[in-house]
């Protein structure tokens, strides 16, 4: 204990010199000038011949005052030094104890510190919703991916002839998964960037509807689309991947037999299904990330991935996507453009 002790008393010690030695170089000025004023004054004493005692008494003197205020300076910046260390290490903490200021510019300097304090902490918060959005797409994304892989694996084991169109049908849904994971990314990247331009929504759709045509052939559906004549100003690429994600789920929640139609509606674009539907009570929280509601979606691998990204995109976009459906008779769903894109003319 006794050696504990004597280390704890040695390092406060050197801890002490070290705040005397920071506090002498930081008041070298002053400490200069007191010396070079001091040698002048002895200098003209020796000059004119003047006796020094009265030089003496007058140094002494200002030493002793001068000492004083020395000590009391060293002994307030101390404070002021474990003050401000204490405050480092309280940075990350919501509410700093900031200590009373002396003057006009030490509380200019904790409204600095406040400030920087309370930008730290929202960028914190904000790094830690951003970590945990991303960790719980990829959880979610993996255990999706992981039911076409297996699909794959059990078809190509069968004994049977696997017809092309269901391993076709099984990779097209792992591409749009390797796809949907590739944009969370970039959405998520703080270097994403956005060039507004005015586009005919037609031609994407007809590409949408080429890359699915073999999910369509192989699940005997049929596509009602006569071309919608809509221009609108938006982001070319992330526009494609919001039709692709819908059009791709209607495919997917529509059985044989059904029909898929898109057209314009009120100035908005409207994809339609004749699929399983969708229940009014998870109307509401089918764009929230994760959510899969209790309709059957569920029984159809229902990753609740895909909607949610179609909703950051649009609100980055300046739109919006809504739906209406009905259990058993189908969904649609609605993208809204904005009237006017800022910056852009």
């Amino acid at each position: 204990m006794n050696n504990h002790d004597n280390a704890h008393r040695h390092e406060h010690r050197l801890r002490l010199l070290r705040q005397l030695g920071r506090y002498l170089w930081e008041k070298r000025r002053d400490l200069i000038l007191w010396l070079l004023w001091t040698g002048v004054q002895a200098l003209v004493f020796v000059l004119y011949r003047i006796t020094l005692e009265p030089l003496i008494y007058a140094s002494m003197l200002g030493t002793a005052v001068g000492g004083y205020f020395f000590v009391t300076g060293f002994v307030r910046w101390r404070k002021r030094q474990m003050e401000l260390e204490l405050l480092q290490k309280l940075l990350d903490e919501k509410v700093l104890p900031l200590p009373k200021p002396h003057d006009l510019s030490e509380k200019n300097y904790q409204t600095l510190v406040t400030q920087l304090a309370e930008a730290r902490q929202r960028d914190r918060r904000e790094y830690e919703e951003k970590q945990s959005a991303m960790v719980d797409f990829y959880t979610l994304w993996v255990h999706q991916i992981k039911t076409p892989i297996a699909a794959m694996r059990l078809l190509l084991q069968s004994d049977k002839e696997t017809p092309s169109s269901q391993l076709l049908g099984e990779l097209t849904r792992i591409e749009g998964y390797s796809e949907m994971v590739l944009s969370y990314m970039r959405l998520q990247s703080d270097e994403t960037d956005y060039v507004f331009r005015k586009i005919s929504v037609d031609p994407l759709i007809r590409k949408t509807l080429r890359r699915f045509a073999r999910l369509f052939i192989g699940g005997k559906l049929s596509v009602s689309f006569e071309g919608t004549g809509m221009e609108v100003v938006t982001d070319e690429k992330w526009l494609l991947i919001v039709l692709e994600q819908v059009i791709s789920n209607a495919v997917k929640y529509t059985p044989p037999g059904g029909k898929v139609s898109i057209l314009s509606e009120n100035g908005m674009l409207v994809i339609a299904d004749t699929g399983i539907g969708i229940r009014k009570e998870d109307q509401p929280r089918v764009f929230q990330r994760g959510y899969t509601g209790f309709n059957g979606r569920g029984e159809r691998h229902s990753s609740g991935l895909g909607l949610y990204l179609c909703r950051e995109i649009m609100d980055r976009l300046g739109g919006k996507i809504t739906l209406d459906s009905e259990p058993g008779k189908g969904c649609r769903v609605m993208l809204a453009f904005p009237e006017r894109v800022e910056g852009y003319e």
